[in-house]
């Protein structure tokens, strides 16, 4: 088995839970109080039905119980609550609670675990509830009611997923994703995450037989030859791209059968010289027939993407009233901050959507898309165009005019101004837009709730190097750590490894909050936006020592081999890394000296639309930083819930779980959290009381000192309830 991995003995409360048909029973049927799948069902609808805790009596909410969990890194899982057991993923391992007390039944730990959310099939011919889950690419299963393995599943419990993608599993870095994914009859249904890089792999959609964990079907979200859309790339490369990928989440109508994948944008992310065409089924919504992978119908919102502009969230299902005619309908929010809504059989787009004409690229060899999708509604929920206008209003007079001056020096056309030699102004940023777990919707009244980022950035399109950007660290012969560093960590996160938080964290003394084995693995197989990087072994002892671990530690440095890809050599230059890739740039977002967004706040908000007509129903700011009243928060993702009592529940980073009405967007309720939050909360019934639970398990020291964000906090999963009556 892939990893290490131990297992606590059952305490007496799992056995008492299983025997008295618990955690994992078979044939247990869902109460109505349960959360029992990722975002609270296989629709992605992020709602509760559940209406105890209301606008009424809300202001009575209070802290019901809290569990910690361990400080070493982000814990960001929606629980699931199922049969009278809570199960938690977090950074290292899975808990199974009580969710009326918090009393751990019994845990798993597995390093390397980092979770959004877990996948549960519930059994059959006698079998007991299974959950699903990743880690260091591997598929594992195990029993809901003790944790152990389900050693009928795969090889002793897991499945390589880095097999039968059409490449050799050599080559490839990573591939597990971090979200869960979708049962669907005895299918479990799997997206993939691959990095950000030219020799990635393929993000082809798979399913799996849940109790054997044999491949069942595959989806080529880059079409092979003689597919449909094969033709909208370059012959050659269809073998050698990466991307189009589901990193994010996935929705089923399981009445229909249909799944709906959305997919994110082909590999390298800003420069598609090297892959000219429209570039299907990248940034397309796919919708696929559940039983067989067969595609019935897909829409691609970014035609030929060079901004990272996925579609980072799940699809929401709705059936609306459009001029008396009822429409199932499903809709699905963008980076771009557009909501894309279709007919969900015909793919028929429920209100109008324009080609329309977009700027020219200037990058030689680049053929941009001369047009891209526009919907005609709703309107946008982020802001599409900057000026020196719209500059954030702490800014002091002499940093105003520096930014104001960058912004002049910039390409700055609107949405879809392509990357530049001499930098291009993109807002929505590659983080704008809206992100994983940060919609929802109640399928009663047609409302869609989506919480926006508005964050520019600056895409300046560079040559690789094989030597520093800058000479800020005295890089020489002398500072070989240093210029490894320059080479290709300096574009993200800084010159002084500042980074950018909380989007790219700080590398300042991350010797003292991470093993080497921990930053050695993250180099090699990548994470998040971040691209896995192919280091000689000197290389890597040079950069751990200039990240200030010392010459014993760094000696002993373990991470995975590095892979050849098929555009790398021997990773000694960085042009053989970069392969056809001929300009980069790094996630560089338009900060102020305070590592605020230089834009007018707010920078995160909480928009509401009515889909039946297509029109904004109000927009509020999502929470705010220190000393800064509704300014929102920084990239939020992984937010929010609405239920049945017209409440919308989410954590913001101020570590604060708030309440706002559904009706005007008034924030109704707060209360402090141990911690920032990181996941979806839960919303369930257990014991006769209604419970809101989520993690804040997002704290990170080096976020805290460098951005002001947050404080000390101590990583945990909480729940609140009204008081016992």
């Amino acid at each position: 088995m892939s990893g290490r991995k131990s297992y606590a003995a059952i305490g007496g409360l799992a056995i008492v839970a299983a025997l008295l048909g618990g955690c994992g029973a078979t044939g247990v049927p869902y109460s109505g109080g349960d959360w029992s799948d990722y975002l609270g069902g296989p629709d992605s609808a992020q709602f509760s039905p559940l209406d105890d805790i209301n606008s009424a009596n809300v202001h009575r909410l209070q802290l019901a119980w809290s569990v910690p969990l361990p400080n070493n890194g982000q814990s960001n899982g929606n629980p699931l609550v199922i049969g009278g057991c809570m199960f938690v993923p977090y950074s290292g391992g899975i808990l199974a609670l009580d969710p009326a007390t918090g009393r751990e039944l019994w845990r798993v730990d597995a390093d390397g675990v980092r979770m959004r959310g877990l996948s549960s099939w519930s059994g059959g011919r006698g079998e007991p509830r299974r959950l699903f889950y990743n880690q260091h690419d591997r598929l594992y299963a195990i029993n809901a009611a003790t944790g152990k393995p389900v050693t009928d599943f795969g090889e002793n419990g897991s499945i390589d997923l880095k097999q039968g993608l059409g490449r050799d599993p050599a080559t490839i870095k990573r591939i597990e994703s971090q979200s869960p994914g979708r049962i669907f009859d005895d299918l479990i249904i799997v997206g993939t995450t691959g990095g950000d890089e030219w020799n990635g792999p393929p993000g082809y959609i798979r399913a799996f037989d849940v109790r054997n964990g044999k491949l069942r079907w595959t989806f080529h979200s880059i079409p092979q030859p003689g597919e449909p859309g094969h033709e909208t790339w370059p012959k050659d490369v269809w073998n050698k791209v990466g991307g189009v990928n589901n990193w994010s989440e996935m929705t089923l109508d399981t009445a229909n059968g249909i799944l709906f994948v959305p997919l994110a944008s082909a590999d390298y992310n800003f420069y598609g010289v090297n892959r000219k065409g429209s570039n299907l089924y990248a940034n397309s919504l796919v919708a696929l027939d559940a039983r067989t992978g067969k595609k019935f119908w897909h829409f691609q919102t970014v035609h030929h993407d060079l901004w990272d502009y996925d579609l980072p969230q799940a699809p929401k299902l709705l059936t609306l009233d459009r001029g008396g005619k009822r429409i199932e309908a499903v809709a699905v929010a963008g980076k771009t901050g557009f909501i894309y809504t279709f007919d969900r059989r015909t793919g028929r787009p429920v209100f109008p959507i324009e080609e329309r004409p977009v700027p020219k690229s200037d990058i030689p060899g680049e053929e941009a898309s001369p047009t891209q999708p526009f919907p005609t509604a709703p309107e946008p929920f982020v802001r599409q165009h900057m000026t020196a206008a719209d500059l954030n209003p702490y800014l002091d007079a002499a940093e105003r005019k520096q930014v104001a001056a960058v912004i002049a020096g910039l390409r700055n056309e609107g949405i879809f101004t392509p990357p530049s030699r001499q930098g291009t102004l993109q807002i929505p940023g590659s983080s704008g837009g809206t992100n994983w777990g940060n919609g929802a919707v109640d399928p009663r009244t047609g409302r869609f709730f989506v919480v926006g980022m508005d964050v520019p950035a600056i895409l300046r399109m560079e040559p690789p190097s094989d030597k520093p950007r800058t000479m800020f660290l005295g890089a020489s012969a002398e500072d070989p750590g240093g210029s490894v560093y320059a080479q290709n960590c300096s574009s993200c996160h800084g010159e002084k490894r500042a980074g950018q938080p909380p989007a790219i964290p700080a590398l300042t003394g991350i010797a003292a909050r991470r093993t080497v084995y921990q930053v050695s693995e993250i180099v090699t197989r990548g994470r998040a936006v971040m691209p896995a990087f192919n280091l000689k072994p000197q290389e890597m002892k040079d950069l751990l020592l200039f990240l200030g671990f010392s010459r014993e530690q760094a000696s002993k440095a373990s991470a995975p081999a590095p892979a050849a890809g098929p555009d790398v050599q021997d990773g000694s230059t960085a042009a053989a890394k970069s392969g056809p890739i001929k300009l980069k740039t790094g996630y560089n977002f338009l900060f102020s000296k305070k590592m605020f967004p230089a834009n007018a706040t707010p920078w995160s908000t909480l928009t509401a639309y009515d889909m039946n007509s297509g029109r904004k129903l109000w927009q509020v700011p999502f929470g705010e930083l220190p000393g800064l009243k509704n300014s929102g928060t920084l990239f939020p993702r992984g937010t929010i819930v609405a239920t049945a009592g017209d409440l919308l529940f989410a954590g913001t980073q101020d570590r604060k779980l708030r309440a706002w009405s559904m009706v005007d967007g008034r924030m109704v309720w707060q209360a402090p959290l141990p911690s920032v939050p990181g996941g979806v909360p839960a919303v369930y019934k257990s014991g006769g009381r209604q419970f809101i639970a989520l993690a804040a398990g997002s704290y990170d020291p080096a976020i805290a000192k460098m951005s002001s964000v947050m404080t000390e906090g101590r990583n945990s999963i909480v729940a609140f309830a009204l008081p016992k009556k």
